[in-house]
């Protein structure tokens, strides 16, 4: 019985350590992914700055692609 016992509570601290690992690598993912989000964030900026007119063009026709989805 006590062997049982045992292999249950490593099988358990097993799986606790598992998930500790996991959830630290999403953690850094995470963190990767909002660092990528700012990059991407960034860029569009610069982007539309640099070139206003075509970033409004992409606009309109980005919402105009929308609003056919939408409707069906």
């Amino acid at each position: 019985m006590a062997t049982s016992k045992q292999q249950a509570e490593g099988a358990i601290d097993r799986m606790s350590d598992s998930a500790h690992r996991t959830i630290d690598r999403l953690s850094e993912k995470g963190e990767e992914l909002m660092d990528m989000q700012e990059d991407w964030v960034d860029t569009a900026r610069d982007y539309v700055r640099e070139n206003p007119i075509q970033a409004l063009g992409i606009a309109v026709a980005a919402g105009w692609v929308l609003s056919l989805l939408m409707r069906r």
